[in-house]
C-alpha cells in the first residue's frame, strides 16, 4: 500500500494569533493554575519536581494580541494518506496533528476542533485545543505551539513518504526532530521523536504528547495501572486507586483533574480511549516514553465554559497523554551532547465488552488488543530514515538553530546538531540584527538610532552576552544586556544597563524595563514614573498601557488608573483587559456601584489565563450576595 504526502489547507472560523507582543518577557514564567506538593511522593519524583524549574520564557516574545473575532481563514496542512488512514499536520502551528481519520470506521480518532481560537493556556500565552500536541522543554504547552516548524518530505528506502518536522527550542537549547509515517499494512500512524542537547552542559528535559479525544457520555480511558497520582486544582498530588472509585469515565468527573498513571514498567507503555461500542484510539510507545496521563475538564460550569471558549460548538473533549516522566511536574536531567529517541504509534482499536467490565478485566482485554495491533504494525521505516538529510522543504521555521551554531563556532563552543535537520540562518526578518552582529556588520545603533521601533527579537545565554559586550557599546547593546540580566533575575545588572542605554538614547523600551525593575525592587513611585514616561514615548501601545495600569493599582493610585483608561483611544479602552482594569480601579477606589455597572455590561477577556479567577473574584467584590454568572465562571473546581 503506497501512501502520499501532500500540502493542502482547510478553511476554519479563525481568530489570528496576531503579531507578537513587542515587549520582552522579563516577568516570571506564567504559572500553571496549580502547583504540586512533594510531600509523600517517591524520592525520584520529588527530586525531578524540584529540578530544572524555569523562571522566564525569555527570549521568546509573548503571543497575546489575538481577539475572539473569527473569520474564515485557511490552515495550512501537510497530509499523510493511504487507503486506511489520513493524518493532517498544521505546519505553522507547532506541527499539531489536527486530524487522524480511520477510514474503515469514518471516525476521527482525535478531537478535531471546528474553529481556531487561541486562548491563554500556553507558555507564550496563545494556545488552541484539539488534535495531538508535541510539548518539549519545560512544563506547559511549549513555546512553539502556535509557531511554524521546519518541514520536509523524506522518501524511505521502501519508497514510502515520511514527514519530517524540526526546530530549535530556545529556553532549553534543544533540537527536536519529529518523523511521521503511515504503516504500510495496518491502520497506524507512527511517530519517531529525536531530541538532542547539542551543548556542552546538562539541561532540563520535558516531553509530553497531548492527545485530545472527543468526549461522550460513555467514553472510558484505560492504562496498565492500578494506581495513579491525582492532581486537582487545589494543589494536591496524591496516589489514588484508579478502580475504586472508578476514574476511567471522563464525563463523570466532578472537577478538572489529572491522573498520572503509576505504570510498573513491566510492559510496553500504552493508553487507550474507547467508546461504549469498544471502538477508539490506542497510543503505544517505546519504553523511554514511560508516563501516561488522563486529563479531564470536569462536569462544572467552569469546565464546560472553558471547552466552549476553546472549541465553540465542537463539543467536549478530554486528553490522554504520554510523557518521559511519571508526572508533568517533573523535569529530567539531559546530559551534555545526549540524544534521546522514542517511537509512538497511534492506532484504531476495537475491544468488545469493556464498557461495563471491571477495571482489571477491562485493562487486560484492552492491553491484549493493543499489543496485538502494535505487533502487527511496523515502525522500522522511521529508524531507517532517522539520519537522512531533509529532502524537499515544505515549510520554514526560525533561524535560531543556525544562529546558535554560528555563535558556538565563533567562540569554539560545542554545538552538535542532528544529521537529519537543516536550519536556515536567513529565515525570519526578526533576527536581522543578530545575523549582522555575528558577521561583524551590525549598524551603528547610536548614529542611526530609531528608538521609536522596538527590537524585533531577543537572545539569551552567556555567549550572546559576550558577543554584545564585544560589540561597540550603544543604546541597543546596553538595552539587550539589560533585558538578559532582567530575565535571569539580576536586577542590579539590569538597572545598570537600562540606565546606560538611557544615557545614550532615551527609549520607551529601556524606560519600561527600568520601571519594572523598580516595581519589583519595592519602589512603586519610581516605577510608575518610568512606565509613564515610557508610555508617553510609545503612545497607544496596549501591553505597555496595561503594565502602567497594573503598576498604578499596585502603588495604591487607583484614581490615576481610572484616568489612564479614560485617556486611551476608544479602540483600546473597549478591549477586555482595559475594561477589567477600569473595574479593578473602581473597586480599589471604593466605587462598587460603578464596578458592578461595568461588569453587568458583559466583559470578554480574550486572553484570560487558565486557572485565572479574576472575573469571578471581581464579580463577588461588586456583588457579594449574587452568584457569579456562567460567562464569568472559569473556575476549575
Amino acid at each position: 500500500m503506497t501512501a502520499t504526502l501532500t500540502l493542502t489547507s482547510v478553511t476554519l472560523p479563525s481568530a489570528p494569533v496576531g503579531a507578537p507582543n513587542p515587549l520582552p518577557a522579563v516577568a516570571a514564567m506564567p504559572q500553571a493554575p496549580y502547583e504540586a506538593s512533594t510531600v509523600g511522593l517517591p524520592d525520584a519524583i520529588a527530586e525531578n519536581i524540584r529540578y530544572g524549574q524555569v523562571a522566564s520564557i525569555h527570549p521568546y516574545l509573548l503571543q497575546d494580541q489575538y481577539t475572539r473575532e473569527r473569520t474564515a481563514a485557511p490552515m495550512r496542512l501537510a497530509v499523510l494518506e493511504n487507503d486506511l488512514m489520513r493524518a493532517e499536520f498544521a505546519l505553522d502551528l507547532g506541527g499539531r496533528l489536527v486530524r487522524l481519520l480511520d477510514k474503515a470506521s469514518g471516525r476521527d480518532l482525535v478531537y478535531r476542533n471546528e474553529i481556531f481560537q487561541p486562548a491563554n493556556l500556553g507558555l507564550r500565552n496563545a494556545w488552541f485545543s484539539g488534535g495531538v500536541e508535541w510539548n518539549i522543554g519545560m512544563r506547559g504547552h511549549w513555546p512553539l505551539t502556535c509557531a511554524p516548524l521546519y518541514a520536509a518530505s523524506i522518501t524511505a528506502p521502501d519508497g514510502e513518504p515520511v514527514l519530517r518536522m524540526w526546530e530549535y527550542e530556545r529556553v532549553r537549547g534543544l533540537i527536536v526532530q519529529i518523523d511521521a509515517t503511515l504503516d504500510s499494512t495496518v491502520a497506524a500512524l507512527h511517530v519517531r521523536v529525536t531530541v538532542r542537547n547539542p551543548h556542552a552542559a546538562e539541561t532540563g528535559m520535558y516531553w509530553w504528547t497531548n492527545i485530545a479525544v472527543a468526549q461522550t457520555e460513555g467514553s472510558r480511558v484505560f492504562a496498565p495501572a492500578t494506581h495513579a497520582y491525582q492532581t486537582q486544582y487545589d494543589g494536591t498530588l496524591a496516589q489514588v486507586d484508579v478502580a475504586s472509585p472508578d476514574v476511567s469515565r471522563p464525563a463523570e468527573a466532578q472537577a478538572a483533574a489529572d491522573w498520572f498513571y503509576a505504570l510498573d514498567g513491566s510492559q510496553t507503555p500504552w493508553i487507550a480511549a474507547l467508546e461504549p461500542d469498544g471502538s477508539g484510539l490506542g497510543h503505544v510507545s517505546s519504553p523511554r516514553l514511560a508516563g501516561r496521563k488522563l486529563f479531564v475538564w470536569g462536569d462544572t460550569t467552569g469546565g464546560r465554559h472553558w471547552q466552549h471558549w476553546l472549541g465553540g460548538e465542537t463539543g467536549s473533549y478530554f486528553e490522554v497523554q504520554g510523557g518521559l516522566a511519571t508526572t508533568q511536574y517533573e523535569h529530567l536531567r539531559m546530559p551534555a551532547g545526549a540524544t534521546w529517541e522514542w517511537t509512538e504509534t497511534f492506532l484504531p482499536v476495537q475491544v468488545d465488552g469493556v464498557s461495563s467490565a471491571d477495571w482489571p478485566s477491562a485493562v487486560e482485554a484492552v492491553g491484549a488488543e493493543i499489543g496485538r495491533a502494535a505487533d502487527a504494525a511496523d515502525a522500522s521505516r522511521l529508524e531507517a530514515v532517522a539520519d537522512f538529510e531533509p529532502g524537499e522543504l515544505l515549510n520554514v521555521g526560525s533561524p535560531w538553530g543556525a544562529l546558535e551554531a554560528m555563535l558556538a563556532e565563533r567562540y569554539d563552543a560545542a554545538f552538535e546538531s542532528l544529521p537529519g535537520v537543516r536550519f536556515d540562518p536567513s529565515a525570519g526578518e526578526d533576527a536581522g540584527y543578530w545575523r549582522a552582529l555575528l558577521h561583524g556588520e551590525a549598524p551603528d545603533a547610536d548614529a542611526d538610532a530609531d528608538v521609536t521601533v522596538p527590537p524585533a527579537s531577543y537572545v539569551a545565554g552567556a555567549l550572546w552576552e559576550r558577543l554584545l559586550a564585544e560589540a561597540p557599546a550603544s543604546w541597543l547593546t546596553h538595552y539587550h544586556r539589560a533585558v538578559m540580566a532582567h530575565a535571569r533575575g539580576d536586577l542590579a545588572g539590569a538597572t545598570a544597563h537600562y540606565e546606560a542605554s538611557l544615557r545614550s538614547h532615551r527609549s520607551a523600551w529601556a524606560l519600561r524595563g527600568l520601571g519594572l525593575v523598580e516595581m519589583a525592587s519595592g519602589d512603586p513611585d519610581a516605577g510608575v514614573a518610568h512606565l509613564s514616561d515610557a508610555l508617553a514615548l510609545a503612545e497607544g501601545l496596549a501591553p505597555l498601557a496595561l503594565e502602567l495600569g497594573d503598576a498604578l493599582l499596585a502603588a495604591g493610585r487607583a484614581d490615576e488608573a481610572s484616568r489612564l483608561v479614560v485617556s486611551l483611544p476608544d479602540e483600546l479602552r473597549e478591549r477586555g483587559r482595559f475594561r477589567v482594569l477600569a473595574v479593578r480601579a473602581a473597586l480599589a477606589s471604593g466605587d462598587r456601584a460603578e464596578a458592578g455597572r461595568m461588569l453587568e455590561d458583559e466583559i470578554d477577556v480574550p486572553d484570560i489565563r487558565e486557572g485565572e479567577l479574576s472575573m469571578s473574584e471581581l464579580w463577588r467584590q461588586a456583588f457579594p450576595d449574587r452568584p457569579v454568572p456562567a460567562r464569568y465562571d472559569f473556575s476549575m473546581t
